[in-house]
């Protein structure tokens, strides 16, 4: 059929097929047979299968290598992808311990590849691969390229690796005659060669007019380190472009490293506090920070000084880098001399030095973190507090319970953290016995640290607090109780939620009620007290005693809540669908469902139906039995914010059956996006819990509900598992979303191929092949057609197979998939063509059209799944059948 063709997207995702078995016999390949025989295994899966096919090269020998090596072609002009592979996989191998005569062959035969190799790009290459592997017999040969525009960069960087006194020579001779870039590269590849012999020759360039000379010039020189270098890096400094005057601070404290490492200490102290001196811009912290920490790196305590000088800078960074710092120089006078500076500089730094060291675990310094604790200051005050509680411990425990005696909510706060951090025992009952004396932040503090101490011998304390006038006082008291109570509490409590006016209380009380009942060992008793008071309170206090029996239960409970949910009070029949939807057991499920159907209130609609679907995914029920409810109450569900709920539900339902009833809301436009997210939920495997579905049937839901996820990392992994799951089914991907390996132009039909000589042939191929090329390209992993060429076909032939093609056309487009070379598989557009896609369009005697139209619509995706056993073809289009078992007539010989 010869129409008129619109552009087709074609995502080849994978095939499985049949292959002859090969019988082994004596290996009498040619050489070049190996070779490509080898390269075909390219690229590995992983390091050991790398190191594996690299292995078989090297059993080829020089000759064997050499022959990859001619196979390297320029960018553009053919696919040498697998040759690149391979030759990298020989440079990894041949590097590793105890392969040095391996190594030696290797590099050696790529330095006489590079005598007949065409193009500087294929030079790069091997030049790139010397790199890794070349020693002291690729210095001279890597050195003819030096004066190569190209090639002087990959060049410097393999004797950069080789790193030989050789090398370094090698680089010095080329200096004279280098000029542009190349100068640029050869003197930094100097730099960082660190070569002494170098500085003298490069310092000329320090001034050069080219911008990049000068600053490589300059880089080179600081990194060398040689004294010569100082007035060259001190002009930059003064009278250099802006630019090159901010980077100077960075040259000069490499220089100053590269000083100290050569024994030259004085003058790198010199430069370092220079540049602590003069940068002192906030821009610039990094600066005086980097300086100082060379100076105590270098100088170690000679450099104390320089530590306490810092404490006086208005730079914060700089006090902090020197504090951190601080740790490097331990022993008593150094506390001493911390202590004393702290006399001299602002309350803030003053605070600084105090958590710096409240951290050295100098007991020594006690003495003034407690005075510290009572200064007038409230930024010393905050930081002596958990110092002076890291190096006293218990023994400070008076003093800090004193400093409660305050309003300050930031001092309360730490003071409470410096008590958390004591032991319990010594505080528990010392907060138990000021606890009445402090003011109302200060008690609020020690009613927290009870109630996390667990000070259940203190409860009643906490129970007269709750009594208070002061709210806070009370909240704390009321919230503590929950983590005190015991199970003879529980009368106080229910007092306690009776008495609450606020909903605050009412939830802290309703929480401690809760604990203390569940201490009860009896199930059926726990909730008894509760529903005695319940008898006796009338109006919207039933609703605060019923909430609390959701996380009590029980079948007395149970019943209670069930007859109030007809109470004529909506206050207290509200709250009693509320707590019958947080129903701890499944018993309350069919009540719930009740309710669903025959409630018109939304509120009760919405509660009952999240409350079933809940105990539903809880209950340990078989998957068909959650299935069939969630299934029903997904029928009777009204709203789409219900159906969403019943749709989470079946997340945990992993079974086809599950996934096939959340499927067929992928085309729902209220509810796809939910769909979408819980069919992958169903599917995918979680981590340590199940192996996830497989199945052609998964694969089809996979893929439509990948198209309706917006999240891409959700979609990255559905794409992963599909491709995991058609792995172990024995698919392999005909298309790798990256490029046409794998595939050729079409040569005409098999007839016309037929007559062909072998020569006739290989020139059609390349034609075919060129025109490929222009109008087949991949497009964001995707196969894109213009529609103004060739078909184009697998570069392998196959027999019974089963193929896998997502695809999707534009408007008024007509193509299509050949099979073994036949037409074909129908590809069109069902507005123009109402049977829709995926027929046997040219067989004349049997069925030539699919059993219903299922295409999508236009730009969107299609995905086929086509199965050829024989003669015979089936075809399934978005999941669905259309061809069942049909033969493919040969097209070609009618």
């Amino acid at each position: 059929m010869k129409t008129h063709r619109k552009t087709i997207f074609i995502m080849m995702i994978a095939s499985w097929f049949i292959v002859s078995s090969v019988i082994a016999s004596e290996d009498v390949r040619t050489l070049k047979t190996k070779v490509v025989d080898t390269l075909a295994k390219f690229p590995a899966q992983n390091a050991a299968e790398r190191d594996k096919f690299a292995s078989e090269l090297i059993r080829l020998g020089p000759k064997g290598i050499q022959e990859i090596c001619r196979m390297l072609v320029p960018p553009g002009t053919g696919d040498d992808t697998r040759v690149r592979f391979a030759l990298n996989a020989l440079s990894v191998y041949t590097h590793r311990a105890r392969a040095e005569n391996e190594r030696e062959m290797y590099a050696k035969t790529l330095i006489k590849a590079l005598d007949t190799a065409t193009g500087n790009e294929v030079k790069a290459f091997l030049i790139r691969q010397l790199q890794l592997v070349g020693k002291k017999e690729s210095v001279k040969p890597l050195s003819r390229f030096l004066v190569n525009k190209r090639l002087c960069e990959p060049a410097t960087q393999a004797l950069l690796a080789i790193r030989t006194s050789d090398a370094e020579k090698v680089l010095l001779k080329s200096l004279r005659s280098s000029a542009g870039a190349n100068r640029i590269t050869i003197i930094k590849a100097l730099g960082e060669l660190r070569s002494q012999a170098a500085a003298k020759k490069i310092i000329k360039y320090a001034d050069s007019k080219d911008k990049n000379l000068r600053q490589i010039t300059l880089y080179a020189l600081a990194n060398i380190g040689d004294p010569v270098s100082g007035k060259a890096l001190d002009k930059v400094r003064v009278a250099a472009t802006p630019y090159e005057r901010a980077k100077a601070p960075s040259l000069y404290l490499l220089y100053a490293q590269r000083l100290a490492e050569s024994g030259r200490k004085g003058q790198c102290a010199r430069i370092c506090r220079d540049l602590m001196k003069y940068y002192t811009a906030p821009h610039e912290t990094n600066v005086p920070c980097t300086a100082l920490s060379i100076l105590i790196n270098v100088l170690g305590g000679s450099a104390f000084k320089d530590l306490l000088a810092a404490m006086d800078s208005q730079n914060k960074e700089l006090r902090w880098r020197a504090l951190e710092l601080a740790s490097t120089i331990q022993g008593k006078d150094a506390t001493g001399r911390w202590i004393e500076k702290m006399e001299e500089v602002s309350p803030e730094t003053q605070a600084e030095i105090i958590t710096m060291l409240g951290g050295r675990g100098d007991k020594s310094v006690l003495p003034v973190l407690m005075q510290s604790l009572r200064s007038n200051e409230k930024v010393v005050r905050l930081a002596a507090i958990p110092a002076a509680s890291q190096l006293g411990g218990s023994d400070v425990l008076t003093d800090l319970l004193a400093l409660l005696q305050t309003n300050e909510a930031d001092e309360i706060k730490a003071v409470k953290q410096a008590l958390m951090c004591l032991p319990g025992p010594k505080v528990v009952p010392e907060a138990a016995k000021v606890l009445e004396e402090v003011p109302p932040l200060g008690r609020v503090a020690l009613i927290e640290i009870l109630s996390e101490r667990c000070a259940k011998e203190h409860v009643d304390i906490i129970f007269v607090q709750t009594k208070s006038e002061n709210d806070k006082v009370r909240v704390a008291a009321v919230r503590g109780l929950e983590h005190l109570v015991s199970e003879k509490d529980l009368p106080r409590l229910i007092d306690i939620l009776i008495e609450a006016q606020n909903n605050t209380e009412i939830l802290l009380a309703q929480n401690a009620a809760v604990a203390s009942a569940n201490q009860i060992s009896d199930p059926e008793k726990r909730a008894d007290m509760f529903l005695e008071k319940l008898e006796k309170t009338t109006g919207a206090k039933r609703a605060d005693l019923l909430k609390p029996l959701a996380r009590i239960g029980g079948e007395n409970a149970f019943q209670t809540v069930v007859t109030e949910t007809q109470n004529e009070d909506p206050i207290v029949q509200d709250a009693a669908v509320f707590t019958l939807a947080e129903w701890p057991d499944f018993s309350a499920a069919d009540e719930l469902i009740s309710i669903y159907r025959s409630t018109e209130k939304r509120k009760h609609l919405h509660l009952t139906i999240k409350g079933y679907v809940r105990l539903v995914k809880e209950a340990e029920l078989a998957p068909e039995d959650k299935l069939r409810m969630l299934k029903e109450a997904l029928n009777i569900a009204a709203e789409t914010e219900e159906k969403n709920l019943v749709l989470s539900g079946l997340a945990s339902v992993k079974t086809l059956d599950s996934l096939k009833l959340v499927a067929a809301y992928l085309d729902d436009q209220d509810l796809k996006s939910r769909a979408a997210s819980i069919a992958a939920r169903i599917v995918l495997p979680q981590p340590g819990m199940d192996k996830g579905l497989t199945g052609a049937e998964v694969i089809s839901v996979l893929k439509k509900a990948a198209r309706i996820i917006e999240n891409s990392y959700e979609r990255e992994r559905i794409e992963k598992y599909i491709g995991a799951i058609l792995e172990q089914e024995g698919f392999v991907p005909l298309f790798n979303s990256k490029d046409l390996s794998g595939w050729k132009g079409l040569v005409g039909d098999p007839v016309s191929r037929a007559k062909m000589t072998l020569e006739e042939l290989n020139k059609a191929q390349a034609e075919a092949d060129s025109s490929m090329h222009e109008h087949w390209t991949v497009v964001d992993g995707i196969l894109v057609f213009d529609g103004k060429g060739e078909s184009l076909c697998t570069a392998k032939d196959y027999e019974d197979f089963e193929l896998l093609v997502d695809w999707k056309i534009e408007k008024h487009g007509d193509s299509g998939i050949y099979l073994r070379g036949s037409p074909q598989v129908q590809i069109w557009d069902p507005e123009q063509w109402p049977e829709g896609s995926g027929g046997l369009y040219n067989n004349e005697k049997g069925p030539n059209k699919p059993l219903k139209c299922v295409d999508n619509p236009i730009e969107e995706w299609n995905t086929f799944r086509i199965k050829m056993t024989g003669e015979r073809v089936t075809v399934y289009l978005n999941g669905v059948l259309v061809v069942d078992d049909v033969v493919m007539e040969n097209y070609w010989e009618r």
